[in-house]
């Protein structure tokens, strides 16, 4: 989901087997193979992430939820890092994150782990506190605007440093804690802007790790943005290997044909009042260290062509980290949870394993999409795995573990 001014934005397995592995390599297409959970967040202003908020920090809202998803029976819940306190840098000068902050995020998957849910934690740009990382590198020439968070090994190395010193913190004060994040979405949503440097340069050659790029050849421009997503992608991945090498790792996506593009079309230029944004390339990212693909579809008239343009490849496992319903789009909860099931139909002929729907119970987010908890759990009681078991009704899915 896209909020707060740029990139901002579960699961009926029973077999603790895979719950604890937190592997793909023993999913079969029987009733185990599918994760399927929520997106639990919590708002300022109806757009800023604030669940892991120090002040606001709600156990008593937290444990509920949790409780009412276990007895849906789903079994991973998405939830973003991001709030005031985190984009503020924690109050710190230098890198690092204080316990204060940490200790909400471990009761958190403590609370999880006791209702036998996974949790995905997800990010997105970096705390301010890390500035002096990212001041440390030299912008690259040519590039402008947020595509500095791939292209600026600053950026890259900031953000690596921050999930070792939050990874690490949680493993020292709760091994049970710790043992329940199950993947780690390290930029939620992550695309570059092609009204900025390089992809608003439509001519001339422009150097990225001593390669030059023409940027008058659409060939050239997405080979640029495949090599530097998968250096980002393989730096961060690292990093969080080293603290666990268990915990499944990658990077959140939508399609180029929810922005306007036409399929990965070299990642060119779109008109003064168009979408910017252009994502990352899943079948390049197979090529990288990422562990498995997340893709982001919406219940729209435009959602079989979503899932055709993204190029998605059976090399590594597919979920779908965020489904769902606008408000503008469907009158009523009903009609919404048969348009997000249909979605989630759909996306079995591309071989995803798992969804999570957005959102549990948010209603004063802008803009508005509806929960699975609103009129008395119209949609839960339509998609949630103890009323739905897909496993039942999937094909075998085109993937080779």
């Amino acid at each position: 989901m896209y909020i707060v001014l740029a990139f901002v934005c579960l699961i009926g397995v029973t077999d603790q087997r895979i719950l604890h592995r937190h592997d793909f390599s023993s999913l079969n297409d029987d009733d185990n193979t599918y994760f399927r959970g929520s997106n639990y967040i919590r708002l300022i202003n109806t757009s800023m992430h604030a669940t892991f908020e120090p002040s606001l920090y709600s156990t008593w809202m937290i444990e509920t939820a949790l409780g009412q998803m276990q007895s849906y029976g789903y079994n991973y819940v998405r939830v973003f890092l991001a709030c005031p306190t985190y984009y503020a840098g924690f109050g710190l000068s230098s890198p690092g994150v204080p316990l204060n902050y940490t200790k909400n995020v471990i009761d958190f998957l403590v609370r999880a782990a006791n209702h036998k849910i996974l949790v995905m934690l997800t990010a997105d740009f970096n705390p301010l506190n890390y500035q002096s990382i990212i001041n440390s590198y030299p912008i690259p020439p040519n590039v402008t605007g947020g595509n500095v968070i791939i292209f600026h090994r600053g950026q890259v190395e900031a953000k690596a440093q921050f999930f070792r010193d939050l990874l690490s913190q949680i493993k020292a004060v709760n091994m049970s804690a710790f043992q329940n994040i199950f993947a780690i979405d390290i930029f939620n949503e992550i695309a570059v802007s092609v009204r900025e440097q390089p992809f608003s340069l439509t001519s001339g050659l422009v150097p990225f790790e001593d390669i030059l790029y023409d940027m008058a050849n659409g060939n050239d421009r997405q080979r640029m943005l495949d090599i530097a997503g998968n250096i980002w992608m393989d730096t961060v991945v690292a990093a969080i290997k080293l603290v666990s090498p268990r915990i499944l790792v990658t990077a959140s996506l939508f399609s180029p044909n929810a922005v306007g593009h036409d399929g990965f079309d070299g990642v060119q230029v779109r008109p003064p009042d168009a979408d910017d944004r252009y994502p990352l390339r899943p079948a390049s990212l197979v090529q990288s260290l990422a562990d498995y693909i997340d893709l982001h579809v919406y219940a729209s008239e435009n959602a079989q062509k979503e899932l055709a343009g993204a190029a998605l490849s059976s090399e590594k496992p597919i979920l779908m980290g965020e489904t769902g319903a606008y408000t503008g789009f469907f009158s009523n909860a009903s009609i919404a949870a048969l348009a997000i099931k249909k979605v989630i139909i759909d996306s079995f002929d591309y071989g995803f394993i798992g969804w999570s729907i957005w959102t549990w119970d948010s209603t004063d987010q802008q803009p508005r999409f509806w929960t699975l908890t609103e009129q008395n759990n119209t949609i839960n009681n339509v998609l949630a795995p103890s009323v739905w078991p897909i496993g039942k009704l999937a094909k075998k899915l085109p993937i080779k573990f």
